[in-house]
């Protein structure tokens, strides 16, 4: 990475970072440019490690990430989270771990508010999320193996 493209990176980084320490508001706009900027682990440009960031901002709503709209999951979050945990191998361990967590609040919130009525949907939205992270692990595989059949004269 460039001297000029870390610096912008940085920058964005410092306000995704800014924005998470905020209300519900920055927060929903963190997690929309984490998604949007976290795209795919084979780019050749390196952004920062996001995982503390979105760690902040799911640990003050129980992982549960709620639109205020319906009052269920926002599907973002979840986005957020795959996105990173996709972006290198060795943030897909946290992502499953943070999607459990996930998972984890949606269960404690439907035992403790009987009006939740998304569960289903949002544990559903949870589960496809699990299953992009392990798409992406099976990808990157592919991928690495037919690089490496490549090499070989």
């Amino acid at each position: 990475m460039t001297g000029s493209r870390e610096t912008k990176f940085a920058e964005l980084f410092e306000v995704i970072k800014e924005y998470a320490g905020r209300e519900y508001d920055y927060q929903d706009k963190a997690l929309q440019v984490i998604a949007g900027a976290y795209v795919f682990m084979f780019e050749p440009e390196e952004m920062p490690d996001a995982r503390p960031v979105v760690d902040e901002i799911l640990k003050q709503y129980d992982y549960v990430f709620t639109t205020i709209e319906r009052g269920n999951l926002d599907p973002l979050s979840v986005e957020a989270v795959v996105r990173v945990a996709r972006y290198r191998e060795e943030y897909m361990e946290w992502g499953i771990e943070t999607l459990c967590k996930v998972l984890t609040g949606l269960f404690r919130r439907s035992r403790a508010d009987e009006t939740y009525a998304d569960y289903v949907e949002d544990t559903q939205v949870v589960i496809r999320g699990l299953e992009d992270i392990v798409a992406g692990s099976v990808l990157e595989e592919i991928v690495e193996n037919a690089e490496g059949g490549q090499e070989k004269p």
